[in-house]
């Protein structure tokens, strides 16, 4: 007969326990909800900030602590150190807690008492060469004298003063000491902090891999240089600028870090954009029509990215007749970073409210982006116009115009703008020696938008324009080309009227005026992800004299729908001057 000894049977008695405990648990978890899905905790005696961090630091959702890795509810003890460490973080060591139940779950009441502050700061810099944009940085500590202590603003101004050493190319920079000696008797917190700089190090070697385009050109939207100083800011904005100028897909940037020399060897890994692009438009506006359109481009004519489009549209589209508009433009990148020349050549059949015309136009531009914010150009407009109208208007004209226009966004992206605002300033001329027969001019145009941000839902948004020309009022109804002319009413003018219906006429044909006022103001608001309903109000006129004129006025409402090429708008108005009926528009682009 055999036996089994008694450690074996102890074994298995403690084995079959432990098993019953489990499942008696989990008997009990399932059958109680809330002991199911942790416990819930209710803190009371102080501000919404500190409830916030004790329930972060206890991991609750919703007011709801966790529970263990066992299955089993946090004790008391687990709960206390946790928001007795949350409170810490804050400033508050020395508060009262207590905690009891409810039918809900657990209550914790907290007394906070008196705070710890800060007392003295000492941040000393041992920096090889001084480092004004450091001593600045420190000069902003938060630890200002009798504020309340916050571990997490320590911390993060800690990490911050590292890492503006690493973007100022101080690589070997480290704390030699950084101590925070809080005295809890006395209530007070004091900072000692050795902050070693390092030496900077610099560009050693910079090497360009993957582009058939010249390296000239990518170090003219680069600003970094062999034996430069080391910055991690211009390394960003210098890969920034090489993606936004529209001929690499992709730029890697890849950095070797030498400590015993002291320097970085930086490579930049670049993938051009493919060669050619073909294009093609199918598309629709109130004011134009259906559209339908096709492009060309070649983006490498040669080795510093010159290139050409070809392109040709079609607006109006209706079975017999179309509005065309061929051109063919040739851009060729300048020394200058995002500056470049464009020369172009257009020949151009539309209907418009003062007759149809036939245009052909050769241009040249230069263009410069000044800024994120700012960008200009100057151009020469020489042009042919053949005009067929009923108004008693010159019908063949040639001219030379001259003009720069400048603008400026306060944003740099305008179609995810959600506030900001816009100006666009044009001045053009031309004179007697320049164009035939006799067409001597000044002209402004001025147009800016902004938008409000009243909170996360409504917007207030507001536009004008203001054009004036310096021009003899005859010489201007016969001879002005029909580029020029001011008209109102459309779209994007004054809602509820007609497309270009709006200006003075000439056997009840609208001829433009040589003066513009238009405005509108708006208010959207957000009711559902990228939908916003808006209501509005439009006003202007386009007119040959200051002295008389009148503005009409229009009403509407719309939905628009927000989209990453800006909104698409539908809009309905009506025109408040006589019994005119209501008018739809449709519309696509950003709000800036």
């Amino acid at each position: 007969m055999k036996y089994l000894n008694y450690p074996y049977i102890s074994r298995l008695f403690y084995t079959y326990i432990t098993l019953l405990l489990l499942v008696t648990t989990s008997k009990v978890i399932a059958a109680d909800p809330g002991i199911n899905s942790g416990t819930h905790l209710n803190i009371i005696g102080v501000e919404t900030t500190f409830k916030t961090n004790i329930y972060r630091s206890l991991s609750s959702n919703e007011n709801v602590i966790p529970l263990s890795l066992l299955g089993f509810p946090q004790s008391d003890n687990y709960i206390l150190s946790k928001a007795r460490s949350a409170l810490q973080a804050l400033g508050y060591y020395q508060p009262a807690l207590t905690l009891s139940e409810d039918q809900k779950g657990k209550v914790l009441s907290i007394e906070l008492n008196k705070p710890v502050r800060w007392n003295n700061s000492s941040i000393a810099l041992n920096c090889e060469i001084e480092s004004k944009e450091m001593s600045q940085l420190v000069a902003k500590h938060p630890f200002t004298k009798d504020k309340i202590i916050n571990h997490g603003d320590y911390s993060q101004f800690k990490s911050r003063v590292q890492r503006q050493a690493q973007e100022l190319g101080l690589l070997n920079a480290t704390f030699a000491k950084s101590a925070l000696n809080v005295d809890i008797a006395e209530l007070q917190a004091n900072v000692d902090w050795i902050f070693n700089c390092g030496a900077r190090y610099t560009i050693h070697k910079i090497s360009i891999e993957g582009t058939v385009l010249s390296h000239d050109l990518v170090n003219s939207y680069s600003t970094i240089r062999e034996g430069d100083a080391y910055s991690q800011l211009d390394i960003v904005a210098s890969q920034q600028a090489l993606n936004r100028s529209g001929f690499f897909k992709s730029v890697v940037v890849d950095q070797s870090v030498d400590h015993a020399t002291k320097s970085v060897d930086v490579n930049l890994s670049i993938l051009d954009t493919d060669k050619y692009e073909l294009k093609t438009l199918l598309g629709y506006g109130t004011d134009s029509g259906g559209k339908l359109g096709v492009s060309w481009r070649n983006r490498r004519v040669n080795n510093r990215a010159h290139q050409y489009v070809a392109s040709i549209d079609f607006n109006e589209v209706k079975l017999n007749k179309a509005n065309l508009h061929a051109t063919f433009q040739y851009q060729i990148p300048l020394e200058k970073a995002s500056s470049q020349w464009i020369n172009l050549v257009s020949y151009e059949v539309k209907d418009e409210e003062i007759g149809r015309s036939n245009i052909l136009t050769l241009e040249s531009v230069l263009a410069n982006k000044i800024n994120a914010h700012w960008s200009s150009q100057w151009s020469i407009v020489m042009a042919q116009e053949q005009l067929e109208s009923e108004a008693d208007v010159n019908q063949s004209l040639k001219y030379i115009v001259p003009s720069w226009q400048t603008n400026y966004y306060s944003v740099t992206d305008p179609f995810s703008a959600v506030e900001g605002w816009r100006w666009q300033s044009i001045i053009r001329f031309s004179t007697k020696q320049l164009s035939n027969p006799d067409i001597e001019f000044l002209q402004t145009d001025q147009k800016v938008k902004r938008i409000w941000s009243l909170n996360d839902d409504w917007r207030l948004l507001l536009r004008a324009r203001i054009g004036s020309t310096l021009m003899d009022t005859e010489d201007f109804t016969s001879s002005m080309p029909s580029t020029y002319r001011f008209f109102a009413g459309g779209d994007v003018s004054v809602r509820g009227y007609k497309h270009q219906s709006l200006s003075p006429t000439d056997n009840d044909v609208s001829i433009g005026g040589k003066h513009i006022l238009t405005s509108g103001i708006e208010v959207d608001y957000l009711f559902y992800e990228s939908f916003r309903w808006a209501i509005f109000s439009d006003q202007g006129n386009a007119f040959n004299d200051w002295k008389d004129w009148e503005l009409q006025k229009s009403v509407g409402t719309g939905l628009r729908w927000v989209t990453p090429i800006g909104a698409i708008r539908l809009d309905i108005a009506k025109a408040l001057d006589g019994n005119k009926a209501w008018r739809f528009h449709v519309t696509i682009g950003p709000d800036l």
